[in-house]
């Protein structure tokens, strides 16, 4: 018997899942004018925005590293942000040895192998791309990762290094431009002690709301078009050397061109193609209106399917939630 040989590779592009959607509608491609397409990518984008309202898709839980700012209690979240999932202070150990620079270069060498798990930069100008360097020789290097930080003078960026290995040498390389930085920190060792959450009711009863500390609890609001979270105590000097922990619940991604992809995974694609044309249905014309007492249930199921299978396997833990009061 023979096999492909090959997992998730068939490539299942925007396009597909529209002519699959109205084949489903009985429309055939030959009746699928331009603006029945673009009706098509718009359901799609309103389906697929729908469904961060409903539950959290899996893969779009997202980590964030956001610094603090003495004096300032709001952080303006990205955009797409939905939830704040947890939020954690983490705090580090510093670490240090001698420096050699130049204006594209960094470099530390450590008295022993020493472990940086993450880096910090204040910018004392705009940010450029970097990559972050290890040595056991101080002459022969490797590259552990490149990024591009997107940043302005007075603003800070933080960054884990992953595999975080212990290393005599770590080198900070501009890749493009002048590395020129009021502050960089390295350190690692990292501890998080987990913020508690406040509703509107309690953060805004708060006497002082800037009073300065080390943040210990937020208010989440949802924004337009970028949420906000409201730090109580407002961050001090020292917090500038901690960092913001946010595991967020971010939006699927836009809808791209019919050659790209959809951002969803391989076992939710019927119900995506289901659940597009019981919207169809509902909009293109030419659509046997007896269609949609048959699409409706079978795109519910569809989806029922999909949210069902989406998870982690681990155990459940069931928090009391009063939403009518906290928001």
């Amino acid at each position: 018997m023979a096999f492909s040989g090959t997992i998730s590779t068939t490539t299942f592009n925007t396009r597909k899942v529209v002519d699959h959607a109205f084949r489903r509608c009985r429309v055939t491609a030959q009746r699928v004018t331009a603006e029945m397409q673009d009706i098509a990518t718009d359901c799609l984008y309103l389906l697929l925005s729908e469904l961060a309202s409903t539950k959290t898709p899996s893969w779009c839980i997202e980590k964030l590293i956001l610094p603090f700012y003495e004096g300032q209690p709001n952080v303006t979240l990205p955009l797409g942000t939905e939830e704040v999932l947890n939020a954690n202070y983490r705090y580090l150990q510093p670490v240090s040895g001698s420096n050699v620079t130049s204006s594209t270069v960094y470099q530390v060498n450590f008295a022993t192998s020493t472990v940086v798990s993450t880096v910090g930069i204040k910018w004392s100008a705009a940010a450029v791309p970097l990559s972050f360097s290890v040595s056991n020789d101080g002459s022969t290097w490797t590259v552990v990762d490149t990024v591009t930080p997107s940043a302005s003078a007075g603003q800070i960026t933080w960054f884990d290094i992953y595999p975080a290995i212990a290393y005599p040498y770590f080198k900070i390389t501009a890749t493009s431009g002048t590395l020129s930085y009021t502050t960089i920190t390295l350190g690692n060792t990292p501890s998080e002690v987990p913020f508690g959450v406040l509703n509107r009711d309690s953060y805004v009863a708060q006497s002082n709301q800037i009073f300065a500390g080390r943040p210990t609890t937020y208010w989440f609001q949802r924004d337009i078009n970028q949420p906000i979270l409201h730090l109580w105590p407002a961050p001090n000097l020292a917090a500038e050397g901690a960092q913001l922990i946010v595991w967020r619940h971010r939006q699927i991604m836009d809808v791209g061109t019919l050659q790209q992809e959809i951002e969803i995974p391989q076992r939710w694609y019927d119900a995506i193609v289901m659940k597009l044309a019981s919207r169809l249905a509902l909009e293109i014309d030419i659509v046997d209106p007896n269609l949609i007492q048959l699409l409706t249930p079978l795109a519910a199921d569809s989806l029922r399917i999909a949210w069902d299978g989406d998870n982690d396997g681990s155990s459940t833990t069931i928090q009391p939630y009063i939403a009518p009061y906290t928001r």
